[in-house]
Formats: structure tokens, sequence, C-alpha cells
């Protein structure tokens, strides 16, 4: 019987290492086609090579393989986001990039599948929405809580309550493009059309921290 200790250690191995990468890929292929409870262990073992055994040595259930799944696809995703330089320029500017990043985010089909995931799977699998939040959501909304948090206190903005503000941001930034597009309601908006959107995000929200 394999112990933890043995496990943990076969999993440092480069031959364990990439096979537990091929797991993760095909469990995204096929958590993505068919959902979480319509996947089958021995599909994504039929995809990825391996074997059921390696499977639950690696992480232990179909539902340790989808939190790892999802955590790494979360993290990839989000990336950009989770740790932004935001003192480096004008406030206006440093938004604006801000919102350019959120956008690819909010726009790329593979973070939108994910999110239906999240909001279909979510009820059945608590643990999906925290792991989402955590690895994207959250980490931007602290960053730019302390930096906009800096700038009222210096008198550059005006936002006393700084976490609504931030959600304020957020929110408009999904909006209805958002929703209309990752329920497939319209196609995904070219530059011009999302360059757009983020300027009038960026415009409405410049005035509403305008100093007093």
């Amino acid at each position: 019987m394999t112990t933890p200790t043995d496990a943990d250690a076969a999993d440092h191995t480069p031959r364990m290492a990439a096979r537990r990468q091929a797991m993760i890929n095909a469990a995204a292929a096929i958590f993505f086609e068919h959902g979480f409870e319509r996947a089958s262990l021995s599909a994504i073992v039929r995809r990825s090579g391996g074997s059921l055994s390696t499977v639950y040595q690696l992480f232990g259930s179909k539902e340790g393989l989808f939190e790892a799944m999802i955590t790494q696809r979360c993290a990839e995703i989000m990336e950009p986001l989770t740790a932004p330089s935001l003192s480096d320029q004008c406030p206006r500017q440093t938004l604006t990039r801000i919102a350019r990043g959120l956008m690819g985010v909010l726009m790329d089909p593979e973070a939108q599948g994910l999110w239906r995931m999240v909001m279909g799977e979510g009820g059945k699998f608590p643990r999906l929405p925290e792991i989402y939040f955590r690895c994207g959501p959250d980490p931007l909304q602290a960053a730019m809580i302390r930096y906009l948090g800096d700038l009222h206190g210096r008198g550059i903005v005006h936002c006393p309550d700084v976490a609504a503000v931030v959600n304020a941001f957020c929110g408009m930034m999904q909006s209805d493009l958002f929703y209309r597009t990752v329920t497939g309601m319209r196609p995904i908006p070219d530059t011009v059309e999302a360059e757009r959107h983020i300027a009038k995000v960026v415009d409405l929200f410049m005035r509403m921290v305008a100093p007093r």
C-alpha cells in the first residue's frame, strides 16, 4: 500500500509530474465537455494515459482531480490580474491597464467556460466557487483596494468606502457585455468595441472617485 509520504515523494519526480500534468490537461478537456457529474475517470485516463490507480495516488478521487484542475486553470487564466503593479502610472492609466487585463480574462473562451462550470457545478461542489474566487477575483480586488485606499489617503481620489468602489468597478467591467457573451447571446467583442467599453468604464469610474 502506498503511504502519503510515498505518494508525495513520487509526485515530485519528473515522470510523475509529467503524468500529473497530462491527467490535469485531460481532465480539463473532459470536464469542460461534459461537466463534473457526467465526466468519468475512465475517459480521463484513456485520454491521458496512465491508470486509475495513478489518479487515486495523485489526486485521491474524482473530486480531488477536479479541484486540482480548477486550481491550476484559475491560476493560469487569472495570473495577469493576481499581482498587478499599481503605482507606476497616473490613476487613469493604471485603471485602464487593469481594465484591459480584466477584459482579456472576461472574454477568454476558456475563462468563460470555467465561469459556466462554476455556476453549473458550484451547488454540487461547494469548494469550486471558493477556489475560483481565491485564485482570481479576490487577489485583484485586494490589490485594487490597497491601491485606491492609498490614493484616497493622499487626497488623489475620493473613495472612503474603497471596497464598495472596487466592487463597482469590477461590476461595470462585467456588465451586460460579459453576461450576453458568456451565455452565447452575442459574439466576443472585437478590439474596437472592447476598447470603447474600457474607456467608458474608466471614465465613469474616474468621475465617481474624483476629489470633492
